[in-house]
């Protein structure tokens, strides 16, 4: 493993830069409030630099990077786009007077909006910069792009290009998964100067126990954008409704606006639940039997599933986004995306609620030991105080400066 520069032991200043409207109960506003909390509590001067809506407030500094009739929407339908990585490019002017005036050392760009602007405040204040590649955009843009103007072969080829061109210019990337490492080595990052770091999530209480004999119940948590490909679930399910007349399917989402496509059609024991708040969703968890990630994208970390095990629930995953799952351990994972054999994964989770409640057991444990926020905010810590010791001593070496 590469080691550290020596450091003087002071953790540096660190701006946490995100392009996307925070707080909203998104993957990515997720994980970056939660890493924000623990390097905090973990002893760090954090400053959170991105569109803060107005009445946010948050135990570091917060520093909206746009005035309110400037926010982007909290709910786009369509995350990511090329127009949206343009538009927050032109944050970096606002970037770069908050990172002079708190006088930031390291900046962490959280997605390409926050490396686009990072990078062009770092050409003038010297402040390195670390990438956090939630994702590659070779597999996410395609599933933004509206398929009438842009085709998928075409945003996958703009994708690459954006892969390609800009991850290797940060002075360290932090990547979610060895996948994505992997990736990105191939797409031109200096091996020395990657790290894989896994999403954190804190603790939760158990859940309360559901009653005896209840009915076999999975559970969906999330939006209802088509990454989460939610039209297979339901594919799936009008199988398992065949199979397992009892069971049901809850569709927990914070969504007020849309619905899931094709419900109603056939379908009697879906339930779309609308969960606003942290409590609302963590009881559709301890009434589960399973929990469901659908998503045939492959390099993000899906949030939910950690929450999943977090709560104690097994998760059935499609191979692609069953990071964090251990097949035949914590959770099911379909090899074969196609509607059949996602419920014949489904129908033997929920025909067997003793092996599923045992799984969940297993997933709760391996949550805690792998990723548990104190541990991974320490490594975040480390690898901050290398990349500012690297920028400090005046050379940007091609030696390993991240474990």
């Amino acid at each position: 493993m590469p080691r550290l520069p020596a450091t003087t032991g002071r953790s540096p200043r660190i701006g946490l830069v995100a392009g996307c409207r925070f707080p909203a109960p998104r993957g990515s506003q997720v994980l970056v409030d939660g890493m924000a909390h623990a390097l905090v509590a973990a002893g760090a001067d954090v400053h959170l630099l991105a569109p803060i809506a107005p009445g946010c407030a948050r135990p570091f500094a917060l520093h909206s990077l746009a005035r309110p009739g400037e926010l982007p929407a909290a709910e786009p339908g369509r995350v990511l786009g090329l127009r949206r990585l343009l538009d927050n490019a032109r944050l970096a002017p606002r970037l770069r007077a908050a990172v002079v005036r708190e006088r930031i050392e390291v900046l962490h760009a959280h997605n390409f909006e926050g490396l686009l602007a990072s990078l062009r405040v770092r050409a003038s204040t010297g402040v390195p910069v670390v990438f956090h590649a939630h994702s590659v955009l070779a597999d996410e843009l395609p599933l933004y792009a509206p398929a009438a103007s842009v085709p998928t072969r075409a945003a996958v080829r703009m994708g690459s290009w954006f892969d390609r061109a800009f991850p290797r210019l940060a002075d360290l990337v932090v990547a979610l998964s060895a996948d994505v490492a992997s990736y990105l080595v191939d797409c031109g990052v200096e091996p020395g100067r990657i790290a894989v770091v896994p999403p954190g999530i804190d603790r939760l209480p158990p859940g309360e126990p559901g009653p005896p004999g209840r009915a076999p119940r999975a559970v969906f948590t999330g939006n209802l954008d088509r990454y989460q490909n939610i039209e297979l679930l339901l594919d799936a399910w009008a199988i398992v409704e065949r199979r397992l007349p009892g069971a049901t399917l809850a569709i927990a989402t914070h969504e007020r606006e849309r619905r899931p496509p094709r419900l109603g059609a056939g379908l009697a024991r879906v339930e779309v639940v609308q969960a606003g708040s942290l409590g609302a969703v963590r009881r559709e968890w301890s009434q589960a039997t399973v929990g469901v990630s659908p998503r045939a994208s492959w390099s993000g970390f899906p949030v939910k599933t950690l929450n999943y095990m977090a709560a104690g629930l097994p998760t059935v995953a499609l191979e692609a986004s069953a990071k964090g799952v251990r097949d035949g351990e914590t959770g099911w994972i379909v090899r074969e995306g196609s509607a059949p054999a996602l419920a014949d994964a489904l129908c033997e989770a929920l025909d067997d609620p003793r092996e599923s409640a045992a799984r969940g057991r297993r997933a709760r444990e391996a949550v805690d030991e792998g990723h548990a926020w104190p541990r991974l905010a320490e490594r975040l810590l480390g690898l901050s105080a290398g990349v500012a010791t690297v920028r400090r001593a005046g050379r940007l070496s091609t030696e390993p400066v991240a474990g």
